[in-house]
Parts: C-alpha cells; sequence; structure tokens
C-alpha cells in the first residue's frame, strides 16, 4: 500500500536490529504500521526544537546526531545505523529535542507515527523495553564519545569514528568526503586531509573521491582509542532490561536527554 511519503512495509525479516530482537508475533502486530521510506544523502529527518512526529527505525544507511556548538556549527553527537532509531525522544515521552538527525549515508528506513508507537507500547511491553535499552546505548556513546573528544588524540578518535561507521553500515566503504568529516567531528579540514593520508601510507584506507574505503581493520582498532571498544561492547550487549527497571531508568533517561 502507498503512504504518501513511502511505501507499507511488506519484509518478513527487518534488518534493523531492534526490530529483530522482538518476538515474531510482535513484529507481525507492528509491521502494519511501518513504512519503508528513502534515506537521502544531507536530508534532516528531524529537525532540532520540532516535534517528534515520527520514529525511523533504520534498516540501511546512516544518520548523525548534531548537538548546536554555536550559530554556525555543529558537532556530532552520536551516530546511528542499523541497530538503532531515530525519535527516541518520543520513548521518553519529550515532544522535541535540541538535536539535528541528518542523513550522512543513504539507505532506507521503516517509519512509524509517534501516535501508533505509543498505542502499541501499551498493547506490547517488550517493545517498549528494547526502545528504551536503545536509548540508553545512544546515551552511554554519546557521553563516550564526548570524553573521547576531550581526551583522545585526532587520529584515534578518526579510528573510532570509522569503526562505529563501519559496524553500524556493514560496509567497508564509507561515501564521505574529508570536508563533511570534518563537520561532523568538529576539526579542520587540513586536520582531516592530514590524518587520512597517514593512515593510507600505513595500508588502513583508501580514498577516491567521495569515497573512504577501510583496508585494515585490525590495523584500524589498534590505532583506535579504548573507547571504540567500550562502545561495541555496550552495543553488543543482549537486549534484557528487566520491565520493572523501566521506569527508574526511563527518568534517567529523559533527564540526560533534556
Amino acid at each position: 500500500m502507498q503512504g504518501m511519503f513511502g511505501v507499507r512495509s511488506e519484509s518478513a525479516s527487518p534488518q534493523n536490529l531492534l526490530l529483530r530482537a522482538l518476538p515474531r508475533r510482535d513484529f507481525e502486530r507492528l509491521r502494519p504500521f511501518l513504512e519503508t521510506v528513502p534515506l537521502v544523502p544531507r536530508r534532516v529527518i528531524q529537525h532540532a526544537k520540532f516535534p517528534v512526529e515520527h520514529l525511523y527505525f533504520i534498516e540501511e544507511g546512516l544518520v548523525s546526531v548534531l548537538a548546536t556548538a554555536d550559530e554556525r556549527d555543529a558537532v556530532e553527537v552520536w551516530l546511528i545505523g542499523r541497530e538503532g532509531v531515530v525519535g527516541g525522544p518520543a520513548v521518553l515521552g519529550v515532544n522535541s529535542s535540541p538535536l539535528r538527525h541528518i542523513v550522512r549515508v543513504g539507505g532506507r528506513a521503516l517509519r512509524i507515527g509517534v501516535d501508533d508507537l505509543n498505542s502499541l507500547t501499551t498493547e506490547m511491553p517488550l517493545l517498549r523495553t528494547v526502545l528504551l535499552s536503545y536509548v540508553h546505548v545512544a546515551l552511554m556513546q554519546s557521553t563516550q564519545s564526548t570524553a573521547c573528544s576531550l581526551r583522545h588524540p585526532f587520529p584515534q578518535r578518526l579510528a573510532r569514528w570509522l569503526l562505529t561507521a563501519q559496524d553500524r553500515s556493514d560496509s567497508d566503504e564509507l561515501p564521505m568526503t574529508q570536508a563533511l568529516l570534518a563537520r561532523t567531528l568538529g576539526v579542520r579540514r587540513a586536520t582531516v586531509s592530514e590524518t587520512i593520508k597517514g593512515f593510507e601510507r600505513r595500508g588502513v584506507l583508501a580514498r577516491l573521491r567521495g569515497l573512504i574505503t577501510i583496508r585494515d581493520r585490525a590495523r584500524l582498532e589498534k590505532i583506535s582509542c579504548r573507547c571504540y571498544r567500550i562502545i561495541r561492547r555496550e552495543q553488543e550487549r543482549p537486549l534484557r532490561w528487566q520491565t520493572d527497571r523501566v521506569p527508574l531508568f526511563a527518568l534517567q533517561a529523559a533527564c540526560c536527554l533534556v
């Protein structure tokens, strides 16, 4: 069935890891409300301070979450791929967020309206639990990324970002320009250029115009700081949040987001 902006999902097996964590019966209950929409590079899918109307379960592609540093600049605070969802504040009952969500690598997502989601989480407590567990992971990633930016040299930070992007996209090839990386990470373009040249000389990366290819992941992991391993370990934890822990967790997460 055709929607205004996409197509109702008929996929029997979602690629999004949150949806895959649900029991089959829960996903079947959810599926009629999911609409497949394209993710177009450089398109903002959630504006800062605007009401959150939809959640986007990423199936393919990467979405950057940006915090405004001043009137002109914004810096990435975390990255969302098929492990996550755009629109987390709505899960906590928050109507809007000061963060902007922009597509970095194109792909597709499964979209659902906030009102529909709220109705379904009443019927399916496990869906809410899974979403809250992801909010925890996103907050942890944001916190660890901030600590990394304050304490670690840029080559380690760039290695962490590239590894995280590879994990979330399941691809060795990242369609990213050096200028875009510089804006995303809040550094000068020359800093990115010099670092990538060093990675190329060591055989870690290959670079073409607008495309970065990871050639030696093992070496890239050695370059990266331990922040990447902390983020990766938290991401790989099974979704086992107990229902009786959800109210306290939701309060903590809401305070962090606000």
